[in-house]
Formats: C-alpha cells, structure tokens, sequence
C-alpha cells in the first residue's frame, strides 16, 4: 500500500496548492488525502510487525504506533464519505440552495465526530453497522451530485467526463471494499484497492499535461503567461523609452537637414525615407508597447451582445470585401461584469484573426449565450485552421501564424487570455486544419446582492 498512500497524496498536495482557490479542488484533494491515510495505516501496520519481530520496539513503541494506525484508519474511514459529498456539493453547487450548500460541510461532520465517541473495538478498526448508517448515504449523494452536473459549457464537457473516470470507478469500488462487503464479514479487501487507484492517478496526470483537471493545469499556463507578461512588459517599457528618445534625435536632425538641403532633391528624398522608416519604428513599438502594458481594468455590468454588434460593424467592410458570410445568434439578456473597452478591443482581435483565416471567404458565425453559470461569446470561422502542434502556442507573446503580415507581433490572443483572466472569466480555442477555428471567450456569472441588487 506504499505505492497507493505515496499516489493519493502527491495527488492531494497538486490539486490544493496549484489552485487552492476553487472549492472543489479543495474537497477533492481531502478525498485523496483521507484515502492515502487508509493506505499509510496498512503500512504502519507493517512497520509494526516488522519491527516487533526484529526487536527494534518495545511494548511502549508498539502502543505509540498502533495508536497511529488507528488515528489514519480514523481519518481514512469517516473523513473519506464526509469528504466526497462536500467534494459533490462544491463541484456541482448550482443544483444545491445556497443556504444548504452554506451549512453542509457543518452538519455532515456531525456523523464523523459522533464515530469517535464509540468505544474502541480491539479487532476491527471501525463499527461498521454504525459506519455504515451515514457514510453510505453520504457516498450515494456525493455520486448523484457528480453524475447529476447540468449545464456543461461545451469547452468543459472533456473535462468533466475525464474527472468521473477518474474519480468515480476508485471511489466506487473503495466504497464496496472499505464499507460494505465488511458488513457481510469480508475483511482487509481494500488490498485491491490498488489497481482502480493506479488507473485513477493516470487519468489525473494525464489530465493534467493535456487538459487539464479542476482547473490545475490551466493555472500552471496562468502562471507561465504571468511570469512572461512581467517580463515583457518590464522590456518593452525600457525599449520603447530608448527607441522614443532615438526616434526623437533621429527627427530632430533629419529636419535640420531637410532645412540645409534646399535644392538637392536627391538627398531631401533620401531623407524622406528616412523619415518614414523613423515613422514605422515608432509606429511598430507604440503598438507593441500598447498590447504588453499592465492592464488596468473599468469593469461594470455590460450586455455582451452590445459590445459584438459594435465590433462587428467595424469589420462589416472587410467582410463584405472579403464575400465572408456573418451568421448571428446573440441573447439579449447574456451580461457580464468586463471592462467594456478592453473586451470589445478582444472581440475585434479574434473577429480579424477570423477574417485572416478566410482570404476566399467563407462563414463567420457569432454567437452569445447566457445562463445561471455564466454568459459565453463564441466565434467560429471556416477558414484554413490552425494545426495541432501550433495551437497550444497561440496564446504565447510573440507567436504567430501570420509571419508574413506587416504590424503582426503575435500579441492579439496573448492579449485577450490574459485580459479573460484579469476578468475572472476563460479564453477556450479549438481548431482543426481546414474546418476553422472556434474561439469563447466565457465570463463568469453576475454575482449580485440580495434584492436584485448588484
């Protein structure tokens, strides 16, 4: 059981301090602590035979240790139920009240802290008849909390259903094994527990690289993308400074030229190139200097179908240049709290990215839905698509798939991750080569105070 006790808990210690700000996280990760100390009292367990027969320990020591055993089979039988409900209420809250939801954690460890007044049985670690009478039902609502999720955003729906493959198959089974076949006087199963755990680990790291799980690999990208957004904007602050200044000498002396060079035109047109090569530079590090500053943020309550309907009638030229076809479906009553400025600067950024995708023409379809979890914008182009290898990259500064195209610096979908971040909210891309490229921007649900008022 050392290998299940070392797994449970690398597991737990990820899922709390990668993002211990989501409370489902946080629940999920005592699930797998209290599970790895059922794994760590079998190993105990073992020390004590080992050393008692080598003589390393005395009756006191044995005492000490036993004493141990019983604290992680404690921890391990009634922390495990309590903890997977609160785990299935926090992961799946809007099908609870929020004042049940408030309250759970405080009258479900009720059962477990009565377990402990029970006297002690010198032969099983726990009474099972009594364990049984609240952990079941504990184990029961926890599941149809999971199962019973409703309104998966479409982007979250993978996610979702590699969590239930890796959660519910080893609770299940830690449950038959742990909990009921005990009370049939089928002892010490949990041995098997091994294989279902093994094959949730790899779930949960394989999760973990690609997908992520709960939210942790997108913190690690969140944290990547800060660390980067520092950096550059630290450089491209001195950058801009210094090329400003030079700029400026450069102006400076190309006029005082220009004043000396009445008559030969020769060299007033090489200073005129001169002149607009200086322009373009300052242009190229305005821009880039623009889209890699500290965003400072104006939220308040905007109706997202207002600020696409403003964006799309600043691309209507291009489109119908272009012979691209607009497909819209927008809920009027989707809302947000977003910095309007900023977000419409983002929808114009994946609005043009889509119409750079379709030389040719094609179809743009925009659509904005709202719901009790939050509201979405999603763009979806039928242009040329981007490839796999390519499309974990997008959102990293500087890279791009349009090298060849002036003013491009690859900064447009770095900008709008970190600003879908900055605003509580998430930036999703899908893509596949030669069926487009679908974009959401997903914002976080309106919370508002009681009488309606925000």
């Amino acid at each position: 059981m050392l290998f299940v006790w070392i797994v449970l808990w690398v597991a737990a210690g990820l899922l709390l301090t990668a993002n211990r700000r989501n409370p489902a996280g946080r629940w999920l990760s005592l699930v797998a602590f209290c599970g790895g100390t059922g794994a760590l009292a079998s190993v105990v367990e073992g020390w004590i035979a080992a050393w008692l027969d080598s003589g390393a320990i005395d009756l006191s020591g044995e005492q000490v240790l036993r004493s141990m055993q019983r604290g992680c089979s404690w921890t391990s039988y009634y922390g495990l139920p309590f903890g997977f409900l609160c785990f299935g209420a926090a992961y799946n809250r809007d099908l609870l009240p929020a004042g049940i939801y408030r309250w759970l954690p405080y009258a479900a460890i009720v059962p477990p802290l009565g377990m402990l007044l029970l006297p002690l049985n010198n032969h099983y670690p726990v009474q099972y008849n009594w364990l049984a009478t609240w952990a079941l039902p504990y184990f029961v609502l926890g599941a149809v909390l999971l199962l019973c999720k409703a309104h998966v955003h479409p982007a979250e729906r993978r996610a979702h259903a590699l969590l239930l493959l890796a959660v519910m198959p080893a609770v299940l089974i830690a449950v038959a094994m742990n909990y009921v076949l005990p009370l049939f006087g089928l002892y010490r199963l949990w041995v098997y527990n091994v294989w279902p755990i093994g094959f949730a680990f790899v779930i949960f790291i394989f999760s973990l690289f690609n997908f992520g799980f709960l939210g942790v690999q997108l913190l690690i990208e969140k944290r990547q993308l800060d660390y980067s957004f520092r950096a550059i904007t630290s450089g491209t602050a001195m950058l801009n400074h210094a090329i400003k200044n030079d700029i400026g000498k450069i102006k400076l002396f190309a006029d005082k030229i220009g004043r000396e060079a009445e008559g030969q035109e020769g060299l007033r047109a090489d200073l005129k190139v001169v002149g607009t090569a200086a322009a373009h530079i300052e242009a190229m590090i305005r821009s880039v200097h623009e889209r890699t500053q500290e965003l400072r943020l104006q939220p308040r309550i905007v109706q997202l179908s207002g600020l696409v309907r403003s964006q799309l009638a600043a691309i209507a030229a291009q489109t119908a240049e272009r012979g691209i076809d607009i497909r819209e479906q927008l809920d009027e009553s989707a809302s947000a709290e977003a910095d309007p400025e900023q977000t419409k600067e983002a929808i114009h950024n994946v609005l043009q990215n889509a119409i750079d995708a379709m030389p040719r023409g094609g179809q743009l379809s925009i659509s904005v839905i709202g719901g009790k979890r939050g509201s979405t914008i999603e763009i979806r182009d039928t242009g040329t698509g981007i490839e796999k290898a390519q499309l974990r990259k997008v959102t990293e500064p500087f890279f791009t798939t349009k090298s060849g195209k002036a003013m491009n610096f690859g900064l447009g979908l770095a900008y709008c991750i970190q600003l879908m971040s900055r605003q509580g909210g998430e930036l999703r891309i899908s893509s596949e080569p030669g069926a487009g490229t679908t974009v959401r921007f997903h914002f976080r649900a309106v919370r508002r105070q009681r009488g309606g008022r925000r």
